[in-house]
């Protein structure tokens, strides 16, 4: 019973570290973006198959690594008309079990549109991109006629899992708006000024249309397109995630 026992574990030990070794293989594609992925890696851990179409996967680039989970994208350049590449992301378990695949980044244009969907900021719980739809005028001069932007918000769970995304249309006109959407830590603030500091924690409260009872900061955010004054006391609209951040810069201007 117990030689059954010793093959078994050894049979399981081999398995997890062919596996393991074949990812490592796959992690060091992505030293370099643009690259091929062979196509028996690209079956495998992204479930690609080639068409006519699309023919090849590319290495995009790590775009997480935490000591739980790795993030990878890659890329696909399509041969639609005009200009096109979408890339996408999976998140895999440190051993490379694959875990989720989401859309990542695109751009796609002619002469009447240009699409784009591009990250503009990572971190290990969170993935934030704009959405960039603009109108072109194939038949004339080819300049803009209409514009929409906004930004979308991937959580990221500590397994590694995409939560569900959600948009914030008024946050892209904010320039801390991040602040909003996910907690921060003292390191991450460390840098920053005491005035850079005043700028987040202000913004937070001009948000939920806190009016200022200070001359420099009622003047400061009535310069902003967004800036919305209807009330002189906005705790009671504040998020879990705002009052964590505030109560942090409290502390580090402590």
């Amino acid at each position: 019973m117990i030689r059954y026992l010793l093959v078994i574990v050894v049979f399981i030990s081999s398995k997890n570290y062919a596996q393991e070794t074949e990812f490592d293989k796959l992690l060091d594609l992505f030293t370099e973006s643009k690259k091929q992925i062979p196509k028996d890696l690209a079956q495998k851990y992204f479930d690609f198959k080639s068409t006519e179409r699309a023919n090849t996967l590319l290495t995009g680039k790590i775009v997480v690594k935490t000591n739980d989970y790795i993030v990878l994208s890659t890329v696909l350049e399509c041969s639609a008309g005009g200009s096109c590449e979408q890339s996408s992301i999976t998140s895999f378990s440190d051993n490379g079990d694959r875990i989720n695949t989401i859309a990542y980044e695109r751009e796609m244009a002619d002469c009447s549109f240009d699409d784009k969907r591009e990250s503009v900021f990572i971190s290990s719980d969170l993935l934030v991109f704009k959405e960039t739809r603009e109108k072109l005028d194939c038949l004339g001069d080819g300049k803009q006629i209409g514009i929409k932007e906004w930004l979308e918000f991937q959580p990221i769970k500590e397994n590694g899992t995409f939560s569900k995304p959600y948009t914030d249309l008024k946050a892209i006109e904010r320039d801390n708006y991040i602040f909003s959407h996910r907690v921060f830590t003292p390191d991450e603030l460390d840098q920053k000024t005491e005035e850079e500091l005043a700028i987040i924690k202000n913004e937070i409260f001009a948000s939920h249309g806190y009016m200022f009872t200070t001359e420099k900061w009622q003047d400061y955010f009535e310069s902003k397109s967004w800036y919305m004054p209807s009330d002189d006391d906005a705790i009671g609209k504040l998020t879990e995630i705002e009052k964590k951040n505030i109560e942090l810069i409290l502390s580090i201007k402590k």
